[in-house]
């Protein structure tokens, strides 16, 4: 563990404590607690109060990421995968795609305190401020070829709605492909990406983020309507156990679809199409299409009734925007 990540973890609590006490604690110098505390302020724009004769606080308590803790908490009838956790890191994604590299792949799982650079789909910026939300990705060993995971996607989106509802959160509703929306804000995002050959088998790096408390700093970055969990829901958030409960659910979901493929999930997704029968406008490269959306078919494409037909558009740049 990093000195900025013992010192933010006796930090946490909100109370101060003194330079003196936490060199003693942490083995190092009463200017090396200084120098890190700068590091804390400026990279991870935290607000942490000096003051002379008292010594440091944060502003407010923060629920660190512990990987212990989710991993308890995980359920178990689902994978068991290794868990990391980061205080910063350029893109959980990124950092998964490079262990997918290894000729021995297993299922693992980060998830980070704050991205540097996150990614949405077609390279969009996803972001990611510190201690408030959800990042994390998990890497796949999936024994099948690339034309198998079509609709895989879908398949996670379900998951993560379907375990909003059992936390209370009835409003949330899929947007073909990647997102969800709850009013028609987004509350998150799935990016998912693979390697490996075309008769298999895939490392598969699925990514999610999912908004639980932002920040006034950084909610001025997102560049589309937006929500937070914590405004969903009355009861107190621990983001360690919120963490294991979506994870959990993923996973399962990713253990079905290698198994069953899209189909269990097909209607289950339906169900939640947010546009589902509404006219709506579609972006296809320079192309702007109007018609009527349809729902997914069998591999997870959207089905766009234009003059009485229905055509299949599939993953690519794609943009989905309802008619105003």
């Amino acid at each position: 563990m990093s000195l900025q990540h013992q010192l933010l973890a006796n930090l946490i609590d909100g109370k101060f404590h003194s330079g003196e006490q936490l060199a003693s604690e942490l083995g190092v110098t009463r200017a090396a607690i200084w120098k890190n505390i700068k590091i804390l302020q400026s990279e991870y724009d935290l607000d942490i109060h000096a003051v002379t004769g008292k010594g440091y606080r944060l502003s407010q308590s923060i629920e660190l990421l512990d990987s212990k803790l989710i991993l308890e908490n995980l359920s178990n009838d689902c994978m068991q995968p290794e868990v990391e956790t980061f205080l910063t890191i350029d893109s959980t994604n990124r950092y998964l795609m490079k262990k997918a590299l290894s000729a021995k792949i297993k299922c693992q799982t980060v998830f980070a305190e704050q991205q540097t650079s996150g990614r949405g789909r077609h390279g969009r910026t996803w972001v990611s401020p510190f201690g408030g939300n959800l990042y994390f990705s998990i890497l796949y060993p999936f024994q099948r070829t690339p034309r198998d995971i079509t609709g895989l996607s879908l398949a996670v989106g379900v998951a993560i709605v379907e375990q909003l509802e059992r936390q209370g959160v009835y409003s949330a509703k899929l947007k073909w492909p990647n997102d969800i929306l709850v009013e028609g804000r987004k509350l998150c995002g799935i990016l998912l990406e693979l390697h490996g050959e075309s008769h298999g088998p895939l490392a598969i790096v699925v990514g999610v983020g999912i908004n639980i408390s932002m920040p006034d700093s950084a909610a001025n970055e997102i560049d589309q309507p937006w929500i937070a969990y914590q405004s969903l829901t009355r009861n107190p958030v621990s983001r360690n156990q919120l963490a294991a409960e979506f994870l959990s659910n993923v996973l399962r979901a990713l253990q079905e679809f290698e198994q069953n493929g899209l189909e269990p999930f097909r209607e289950r997704w339906q169900q939640r199409d947010c546009y589902m029968n509404s006219k709506v406008n579609l972006q296809l490269g320079d192309r702007e299409i109007t018609g009527i959306a349809r729902g997914i078919d069998q591999q997870g494409a959207l089905l766009l009734e234009t003059q009485g037909q229905v055509q299949r558009y599939y993953s690519g740049e794609i943009r989905l925007r309802p008619v105003r």
